[in-house]
């Protein structure tokens, strides 16, 4: 009996030493790198969606994840820099939020699972081979560029005796030329002067709104270019104080100031993001995970701005707004 005892409290404090072993054994940390091409205050918020759905999917940062950011500032060599530079720590997947950087990242690496969670046209821009099966090294969420399309119609809907139509762009992003592959025809259908004013740097504003003035254009819309989405008040003011209706590609341009957004919110696509990455984490490949598209547009007006500027809201419009600002 007491050699039975001996043993059992033999096995019990082995046992008992192995948990211990195994708690006090470090864990694998996945890093996990963000790559964005704008600045930290403008895209940090909208990040905050990733972090908190990978919270929500059971990841601690620090003990299961570590999550390194990286922000370019608007400056597309510092993104190339960047991207190599990322590439180099080999992180577990890489995470982006454009085109811009997709293109440096497909350039920097073809085995590094990226995962971007806004970008357009990713079979003809050659990220995937196909939306159902990416094949290679990418995958994510779509930016679906019809919007770009559908907010040209709304504003003819909101402003239907205006003639002038202006659009501004970031020229340093190449991705600008795909949109206005969509605008152009849009605002020539809908019997729009379309006025394209493009800038490189914040010193540009001031010209591209001078530029608009002298042409005289009747409404303003933003499109989804990450540099101009970091710099929207200062649009928003400009646009406020020449009594411009803004139509923005985000929910902040509405909230900021604007006239209206259409369009989906980049926080859900993050934490659709979020999805992706912890199925690449389990194990699957970034090749066998379908790009994902939008599935919820929303309208929103924001009523205080279009009174304050003169600009009347057609009661059609209004009943399809899924959010109004007063």
């Amino acid at each position: 009996m007491k050699r039975r005892a001996m043993l059992v409290a033999s096995g019990a404090w082995l046992a008992a030493n192995a948990a211990r072993s195994l708690a006090q054994a470090p864990k694998v940390l996945r890093r996990i790198a963000y790559l964005h091409p704008g600045n930290e205050a403008g895209g940090n918020a909208i990040f905050g969606a990733f972090r908190e759905e990978m919270k929500k999917l059971g990841y601690v940062e620090g003990r299961d994840i570590s999550i390194e950011t990286h922000w370019a500032d608007g400056n597309m060599d510092r993104l190339t820099t960047l991207a190599a530079e990322t590439v180099a720590r080999n992180p577990a997947v890489i995470v982006t939020s454009s085109s811009a950087a997709v293109v440096v990242l497909k350039k920097a690496t073809t085995t590094i699972p990226v995962v971007f969670a806004t970008a357009a046209n990713p079979v003809e821009q050659g990220f995937v081979t196909s939306l159902r099966r990416p094949g290679g090294n990418i995958t994510g969420v779509i930016l679906h560029l019809g919007v770009e399309t559908k907010r040209v119609e709304i504003i003819r809907e909101a402003l239907p005796t205006a003639k002038g139509l202006g659009f501004l762009v970031y020229e340093p992003d190449p991705f600008h030329k795909i949109m206005l592959e969509f605008v152009e025809p849009a605002a020539k259908r809908l019997k729009f002067d379309l006025i394209v004013a493009r800038v490189a740097r914040v010193e540009d504003f001031e010209r591209a709104f001078a530029e608009l003035a002298a042409r005289k254009v009747d409404a303003l819309s933003v499109p989804t270019l990450t540099f101009l989405v970091n710099n929207r008040k200062q649009i928003i003011e400009r646009a406020l104080s020449a009594r411009l209706p803004l139509f923005g590609s985000h929910y902040q341009w509405a909230e900021d100031g604007g006239v209206l957004f259409y369009g989906t919110r980049q926080e859900e696509n993050y934490r659709r993001a979020a999805a992706l990455v912890d199925k690449i984490v389990r194990g699957a490949k970034p090749g066998d995970l379908p790009v994902e598209q939008p599935e919820r547009f929303e309208l929103v007006i924001n009523l205080k701005t279009a009174k304050a500027i003169g600009v009347k809201i057609p009661p059609t419009l209004m009943l399809r707004a899924t959010t109004v600002i007063e």
